[in-house]
């Protein structure tokens, strides 16, 4: 499906809004509020990687040195997923903040934050994917291993 280009957009949005700046604030706020509300998502997933890593960590890292370096790298690909979210999705700039000398230029830099926004998050989905991947395979190897011993943990 072919996507619009910025300007078919602009031009959509000011005829469907017929120049309302009330209707134009809106449906940005709403387009906002879900790419909010999914980043959200997002972050939760990546709580739950980095929660369970704490608690089977240590099980999953015990099983081989290629489990240990998987475990360590799936984490810390999660984490940068989640400093994107966190600083490229959830950072805060409001609408009424956007420069534009009218509402055609106001609109059309509303649109490309909100495609940065877009941007960013697509990229923290592909890195929280490689994330899991990696900790899905430690995972993998420590239940084909099941008798490896775990480490003693310096203990």
């Amino acid at each position: 499906m072919k996507q619009l280009a910025r300007e078919e957009e602009v031009a959509r949005i000011l005829e469907l809004a017929d120049g309302s700046w009330d209707v134009m604030h809106g449906l940005l706020e709403r387009q906002f509020a879900v790419l909010h509300n999914r980043a959200q998502v997002l972050i939760g997933l990546c709580g739950i990687v980095i929660t369970t890593t704490g608690f089977s960590g240590r099980l999953i890292a015990g099983t081989s040195r290629a489990a240990q370096g998987l475990i360590i790298a799936g984490v810390a690909v999660v984490l940068l997923s989640a400093t994107l979210i966190v600083w490229g999705v959830q950072h805060i700039r409001w609408l009424t903040q956007q420069p534009g000398g009218d509402r055609r230029a106001w609109l059309r830099v509303a649109l490309a934050y909100r495609d940065r926004k877009t941007t960013i998050y697509r990229v923290a989905i592909a890195f929280l994917l490689v994330g899991l991947a990696f900790y899905v395979a430690a995972i993998a190897m420590m239940l084909l291993h099941p008798t490896a011993a775990p480490s003693s943990g310096g203990r």
